[in-house]
């Protein structure tokens, strides 16, 4: 999903999201529910072998190019039903301190 400059939140507003999340606890607790949820559907699994298939394809081993080919299919693996109860969580604690504020 591409995204242009203008749908794109400013970088201040993303670093003060960021913080409040940090101070609340939600994004240790947002972080650890992705992250389980990768886990339970094998998403972090299917992606560290198909990384080590591509590496093993790489003539001189080299980090960048590796993530440049990797993150795309890291994207295109992403269950939209995993990304979509992901976002709606995210939403329900912005939502929640912005009606704070």
């Amino acid at each position: 999903m591409a995204h242009s400059q203008a749908d794109r939140p400013d970088q201040a507003v993303l670093d003060e999201i960021r913080k409040r999340l940090i101070e609340t606890g939600d994004w240790d607790r947002l972080s650890t529910l992705l992250r389980s949820r990768l886990e339970e559907s094998g998403w972090d699994d299917d992606l560290k072998d198909y990384a080590k298939e591509r590496a093993r394809a790489q003539e001189n081993l080299n980090l960048e190019s590796l993530l440049e080919e990797v993150t795309p299919k890291a994207h295109e693996m992403l269950q939209p039903k995993l990304r979509e109860a992901v976002v709606q969580e995210i939403e329900a604690v912005l939502e929640r301190e912005v009606e704070k504020a």
